[in-house]
């Protein structure tokens, strides 16, 4: 919501229009986590299921919640095994 409501763009590509809408499915909004981890919510489940091919620090933008100072890439690299889709 914060890099949102800042004008950053967390989807790739056209997935900007494509997306679940924030239901932990589509893996679209995947960010990389770089600093700051401690500060966040963990991993649900449902998420966790969904960037099972991703690094430990990938997070699905759309469900995490930042509790203090936390450090994102936004378009991490990702293979073709790692979308969820």
């Amino acid at each position: 919501e914060v890099l949102v409501d800042e004008g950053i763009n967390v989807y790739q590509s056209f997935t900007r229009w494509t997306n679940c809408k924030g239901k932990q499915l589509c893996g679209t909004c995947i960010i990389n986590v770089s600093d700051g981890g401690t500060n966040t919510n963990r991993k649900s489940m449902d998420e966790a299921s969904t960037l099972r091919e991703n690094p430990d620090g990938y997070r699905l933008s759309c469900v995490m919640f930042a509790y203090g100072d936390v450090t994102v890439e936004t378009f991490p690299p990702i293979e073709a095994a790692q979308w969820t889709t």
